[in-house]
């Protein structure tokens, strides 16, 4: 897997996992993450996997904490020690829009960029040491880039209410990512 890390206009890195013929981005949007994925060479697609395997070390390991802590129920971040946050965390995994998300193992995230009948959808198992990122397109009124599949997950306003927070867990994790032998890291300025 190559990793290739872009500055953006908020002090971070844009994050692109590159593996065989297929990239999965992962950005800032002010407060919002944005995922997508894409084939390399521009195919039109309307379903992707993206799978990571335990061969990609540090970043299976953050991806791994991700689905293991939604599934769990950690969605509230570093504070889980807490009593009123651990009072929080059983009364979100009780909620029904909690359980619309995680079901039978299955991460379930619908993108907050679009009407609630015609999102994108990502989901996210494990299997056999892969964390395996499905992302499909659901057909609606509203046009979407043919060439790759997009997940906006908000800070505010959002659907998900605080399901936001694993992942801009994630992603000031994979900020961090060292050069290991199996991965290459290039920074390179936007121009």
């Amino acid at each position: 897997m190559e990793i290739k890390m872009n500055n953006n206009e908020y002090n971070s890195y844009d994050i692109d996992l590159i593996q065989d013929e297929k990239v999965l981005s992962i950005y800032q949007t002010g407060a919002d993450i944005t995922m997508s994925c894409k084939y390399k060479d521009y195919r039109k697609i309307s379903s992707i996997s993206f799978n990571i395997s335990s061969r990609e070390g540090e970043v299976y390991t953050i991806f791994d904490k991700l689905y293991t802590d939604i599934i769990n129920g950690n969605i509230l971040g570093e504070n889980e020690d807490l009593p009123r946050v651990q009072e929080k965390m059983c009364y979100e995994q009780n909620t029904s829009w909690y359980k619309e998300l995680v079901c039978n193992g299955i991460i379930t995230v619908l993108c907050d960029a679009y009407p609630v009948k015609c999102p994108n959808i990502l989901k996210i198992s494990k299997k056999d040491e892969k964390i395996i990122l499905t992302f499909d397109k659901v057909d609606g009124e509203l046009p979407k880039a043919p060439y790759c599949i997009t997940i906006n997950i908000r800070q505010s306003g959002s659907r998900l209410y605080e399901f936001c927070i694993p992942f801009n867990t994630l992603f000031k994790q994979l900020q961090t990512v060292n050069d290991k032998k199996d991965n290459i890291k290039s920074l390179t300025m936007k121009i």
